[in-house]
């Protein structure tokens, strides 16, 4: 399997796992490759690590599921990998700028149709 497709493959498996993500060697076996190299195509692709990018997505998904659902924090701190709200909403904040009921409450209107990519949305507050 050529890098991109191991890219590809990956990126697709563990987006399909944030609520309980896989270890890396766990990756890597599924796909019949070493972790090393796994981690060289994401860093070679993407400029970052696994890690990096299964935070990267988990914060995509929570945002879009404060912008676009009325579902609590609890569930989308599980949907997202997370054992409980406050370890999310932590996260969050630190990753995107504002809680995420801030984020929810305030959440630009891009937000609400297209969530493609990371969106590092801050407030406008001074």
């Amino acid at each position: 399997m050529n890098d991109q497709m191991l890219l590809v493959y990956a990126k697709q498996f563990l987006a399909s796992r944030l609520s309980d993500p896989p270890k890396l060697e766990e990756v890597a076996a599924v796909f019949g490759v070493s972790k090393y190299r796994l981690t060289e195509v994401f860093k070679s692709s993407l400029g970052t690590t696994v890690a990096g990018f299964l935070r990267e997505e988990r914060m995509r998904r929570a945002q879009r599921l404060l912008a676009q659902t009325s579902l609590g924090l609890e569930a989308i701190a599980r949907q997202v990998g997370f054992s409980c709200a406050a370890n999310f909403s932590n996260a969050f904040r630190e990753y995107v700028g504002v809680w995420p009921s801030e984020f929810r409450d305030n959440a630009p209107l891009e937000a609400l149709t297209s969530m493609q990519g990371a969106v590092r949305w801050t407030s406008s507050r001074p």
